[in-house]
């Protein structure tokens, strides 16, 4: 657990305090409060969150109509610690404050008209200049599957049937009310200054070094190194948007770590929220089935299961569409189908650049400095990530699949 002590000296968190979070809590009861105590403690794992800082926050509290003490938690995004890093992701806070705040209401009273009262994420608390306050969905019984693990078909099917409800209202809402989208018509990765290029760049390259190791994948060494070439103008190529097609909010980072699941007594999986909408993007819905599929199903999904989970997602986007009056044409599997083939280099970059990271045995290495920096240190923390076997395996099941331009 990380101290208040340990944020208030690093000058990083100072206006952390008993009173601001006697302030959150007073606007969202809408009475006073007296914060009796509190607690942090950092709300992701080390090496999982390159965008921004999570906190959790345990607060005592008691409110002024009710005598008696409570414990609730708060989850708080800030920006990050490094402040040269966080001077690249300064967009991130303003785009999720937008998401989770007008867009995620419009879309709630869209669906409620309908008699459809579905969540999507957590629920906004509080925003100021310093950090977006959601509420914790770990009290309500959420939590994230062993991320080495990946995702079976039971996860996928919840998934992938959420967001395509989640792309069915933007889409709709995207007709009626484009306007809401105007922060989310582009996307990070267009600005030259984004680290991020540089981080795909050295993931490509520790690939390409596997191929020249490893019999299996000798093959797909010309694919990757004429991938590496062009990797920057092809990945901007997956935020072009044809505006008479088909078009969508994407979450824009739909993998594992940004889902959290219910589970019954008996441990099957019940629902799923999304979190983390700091990506978004208006444009092709082949971006986040992409993402999904290729950073989150396991093997034997990957495998087996890309074709019943498109044509479950289908079905349920055309339900949704159908019921909120989808006033174009509603899209086909073979629409689906073809918005993937478009967009498959974002496929190769996930596979390539985001996979090994989600299941290294030792998140720690997974920093941004180590994926970004050219010290010894640096390259062994990335040798070590991308020789796991178990991403070598992966890439013996996808990079076939990638490579094949008739696939």
């Amino acid at each position: 657990m990380s101290t208040l002590e340990s944020f208030e000296s690093s000058g990083t968190r100072s206006w952390i305090s008993g009173d601001y979070f006697a302030r959150i809590l007073e606007q969202y009861f809408g009475t006073e409060v007296v914060v009796v105590s509190f607690s942090i403690e950092d709300g992701s794992p080390e090496g999982q969150n390159f965008m921004n800082s999570i906190i959790r926050a345990r607060i005592t509290y008691c409110r002024r109509d009710n005598d008696e003490w409570s414990t609730t938690s708060l989850i708080l995004k800030t920006g990050l610690s490094n402040p040269e890093l966080a001077r690249n992701v300064q967009y991130v806070l303003r785009i999720e404050k937008d998401i989770y705040g007008p867009i995620m209401r419009e879309i709630d009273d869209l669906l409620a008209g309908s008699g459809d009262f579905c969540s999507f994420g957590p629920r906004l608390i509080y925003e100021d200049q310093d950090a977006l306050v959601l509420e914790d969905l770990a009290l309500k019984g959420y939590s994230q599957p062993d991320r080495k693990a990946r995702l079976d078909m039971n996860h996928c099917v919840l998934l992938i049937k959420k967001i395509a409800k989640f792309h069915a209202a933007t889409a709709v809402l995207g007709r009626k009310k484009r306007e809401l989208f105007h922060l989310h018509m582009g996307s990070g990765f267009l600005d030259p200054t984004n680290a991020i290029r540089l981080y795909y760049m050295n993931c490509i390259a520790e690939c390409i070094l596997l191929t020249e190791t490893v019999p299996d994948l000798t093959y797909y060494r010309d694919f990757l190194c004429d991938f590496a070439k062009t990797m920057t103008e092809r990945e901007c190529s997956t935020f072009s948007r044809e505006d008479e097609e088909f078009n969508v909010l994407n979450h824009g980072d739909l993998w594992q770590n940004n889902a959290l699941w219910r589970y019954d007594p008996q441990g099957f999986v019940q629902d799923v929220l999304l979190i983390d909408y700091q990506e978004c993007f208006f444009g092709s819905p082949g971006v986040d089935l992409n993402h999904f599929l290729y950073s989150s199903a396991n093997n034997d999904v990957q495998r087996n299961g890309f074709g019943e989970l498109i044509e479950i997602y289908v079905n349920e986007l055309q339900v949704t569409l159908k019921m909120l009056n989808y006033d174009l044409k509603v899209p086909t599997l073979n629409t689906i189908q073809q918005e993937m083939i478009k967009k498959r280099d974002h496929a190769v970059i996930v596979t390539t650049c985001i996979v090994p990271a989600l299941i290294m045995e030792r998140p720690e290495l997974a920093t941004p400095e180590n994926m970004l920096d050219d010290s010894d240190q640096a390259r062994r923390a990335r040798r070590e990530t991308f020789t796991n076997p178990k991403f070598v395996e992966i890439l013996k099941i996808l990079l076939p699949q990638l490579a094949d331009v008739n696939g």
